[in-house]
């Protein structure tokens, strides 16, 4: 799952023009197999080696908070014609407290906004950086105005005559089509 997610956030911003094609209109355009990229760039490997081994140890600490929950539901289950009313509550209580840490720890973690993204972030922005200069150096060396990502199809440099935004909104407003 960190591979994959990994994988993901550096093909987005990974670029390194393999060669570039003139279009019709003139417009040059060059293509970025991000995958070649990954597997050439020391500090990408590092940084997935890192974001797998501290995902390695979190899932071993989930592991064994789920393992230590079923065993509590099980003594539970085990017990639990014998408890009184009052006890049956407590480990009840207990046990929606473990599932609730759990779930927790998880999001803490693994979350959107968790420590592995932020991590990966960490890990992530001096690559992206180190790329993206690499990208608008060649692009500008090469005379490219758009380069794109092979394997994700998307934008990682244009140029900023290329930019039609402002026209297509002009467009808009005036009800033309």
């Amino acid at each position: 799952m960190i591979r994959t997610l990994f994988t993901t956030a550096v093909f987005v911003v990974l670029a390194l023009p393999l060669f570039a094609q003139q279009g019709a209109s003139g417009t040059r355009i060059g293509f970025v197999n991000a995958e070649v990229v990954l597997k050439e760039l020391p500090e990408a490997q590092q940084a997935n080696r890192n974001l797998e081994d501290w995902g390695g140890r979190v899932q071993d600490t989930l592991r064994m908070m789920q393992k230590d929950f079923e065993s509590r539901i099980e003594n539970y289950r085990k017990q639990e014609a014998m408890m009184s009313a009052e006890a049956k509550r407590k480990e009840e209580e207990g046990l929606a407290l473990l599932r609730q840490r759990f779930a927790q720890y998880q999001e803490e973690k693994l979350g959107n906004q968790g420590e592995l993204a932020r991590l990966r972030e960490s890990f992530l922005a001096p690559i992206r950086e180190k790329v993206a200069a690499a990208v608008n150096a060649v692009a500008k060396e090469e005379k490219i105005q758009i380069v794109l990502d092979k394997v994700a199809g998307l934008v990682l440099y244009s140029d900023d005559k290329l930019d039609i935004t402002y026209k297509v909104l002009d467009r808009i407003k005036r009800g033309e089509k």
